[in-house]
């Protein structure tokens, strides 16, 4: 005897909510924004690894719909009893197909996973000749910038982080009392922020415009104001903003 009409409309309906799910979280990502290497390279990461698993959950759901189906309203006429060993359902070939399957999967991503990290941290690929370096110290609670010229800014006054479009500039970022986790959301990048440590990250924005700066790590009881802002400028405005020595 197979499933009656509503049943079998309750587990399409599940199905349905399913995929509505998935795709409703992807779309709800690619709706975040972003900007810069560091944002492209994340986001095809995010989505590899949103679409392998999508299409695991979804074989794995409806795996487990076929047997529930095909097994429905059926009676063997036996009686179990204890020690009984259980009816096995499957094959070895199959069992062979989903693990190779499985490691296939688990050897793209573990790939990808890597050359995203080394694009992460080895800024030392990615610099050129007008790269430079910005040290970044985070204090409860706001950030100070520091740029090879002596040029000094802070988010107390609300003056941005000055960057050049299209140039990769190096984050050399430590604390001056507690945690605190230098963060632009933006171009999804995120670097520890830690007393008597340097850490090191980089950007290359693509893009003009102003993009936030967020503090990522609970630092205190005012850590959520702990933000600013962070200016992409051309390239020739840059320059005569730097070279002219003005912090503001």
């Amino acid at each position: 005897m197979g499933m009656n009409n509503k049943t079998t409309g309750v587990l399409f309906f599940s199905i349905t909510i399913l995929m509505l799910t998935f795709a409703s979280i992807y779309n709800w990502f690619q709706g975040l924004g972003g900007s810069g290497a560091h944002a492209e390279v994340y986001d095809e990461l995010f989505t590899l690894y949103w679409s392998l698993g999508t299409v695991i959950g979804i074989a794995v759901y409806a795996y487990f719909l076929y047997l529930v189906y095909t097994s429905w309203g059926k009676d063997s006429g036996e009686e179990m009893t204890i020690g009984q060993s259980p009816v096995v359902r499957g094959s070895n070939k199959g069992a062979i197909i989903v693990s190779f399957t499985i490691a296939l999967f688990l050897l793209v991503l573990s790939d990808t996973t890597f050359d995203s990290i080394d694009f992460f941290e080895q800024h030392e690929e990615h610099t050129t000749d007008n790269s430079f370096t910005i040290a970044v110290t985070g204090y409860q609670y706001y950030w100070d910038y520091e740029y090879p010229n002596g040029i000094h800014l802070t988010s107390v006054g609300e003056e941005p982080l000055k960057i050049p479009v299209d140039v990769p500039v190096v984050f050399e970022v430590t604390s001056g009392d507690v945690f605190h986790s230098f963060a632009l959301p933006e171009h999804r990048i995120k670097i520890d922020s830690i007393p008597g440590r340097s850490n090191e990250g980089w950007i290359l924005a693509d893009e003009v415009g102003t993009f936030p700066i967020m503090c990522a790590e609970l630092c205190g009881d005012e850590h959520a104001i702990m933000g600013g802002e962070i200016e992409v400028m051309s390239t020739e405005d840059f320059d005569a903003w730097y070279n002219s020595g003005v912090s503001a």
